[in-house]
């Protein structure tokens, strides 16, 4: 198995289990997350403020284990550090609100890290589970 596609499931697992230390372990110093569309509004996270990031969302919405990712179709590229993923995400949040969410991640990878992932995801759906949060937290 590539070395890519190898560490795109170990970052899948470790972000499932939030574990940020392995999350981070992961990635190059120089690693970058880019998450489309671009209409999403949500700019380019350097490893150094993903820690941030995910504090702010995965790390408060759910719990560990809570994120379950399944893997339909992984697509080698002609280049052996690149892989194209198409993902579907489900679990429930701490408040009770249902997760669902479909992806397709570009993974590059340098060496044994991983040096950048694109994702485009449902941004349609992270907004109804935003606003879904935001009503189960008032409740």
């Amino acid at each position: 198995m590539p070395a890519a596609i190898t560490l795109f499931h170990s970052y899948l697992t470790a972000v499932s289990a939030l574990d940020l230390d392995t999350t981070l372990a992961l990635f190059t110093d120089d690693f970058e997350l880019t998450i489309k569309p671009a209409s999403a509004g949500i700019p380019v996270q350097a490893k150094s403020q993903l820690l941030e990031g995910l504090e702010r969302t995965l790390i408060k919405w759910f719990a560990p284990g809570a994120l379950k990712f399944t893997v339909h179709e992984v697509y080698e590229t002609k280049s052996e550090n690149r892989i194209i993923a198409h993902v579907n995400s489900d679990g429930t949040s701490k408040l009770g609100t249902p997760w669902h969410n479909e992806y397709m991640f570009i993974v590059e990878v340098e060496g044994e890290k991983i040096r950048r992932i694109t994702e485009f995801m449902d941004s349609g759906s992270l907004k109804g589970f935003i606003e879904a949060e935001m009503k189960a937290s008032e409740a």
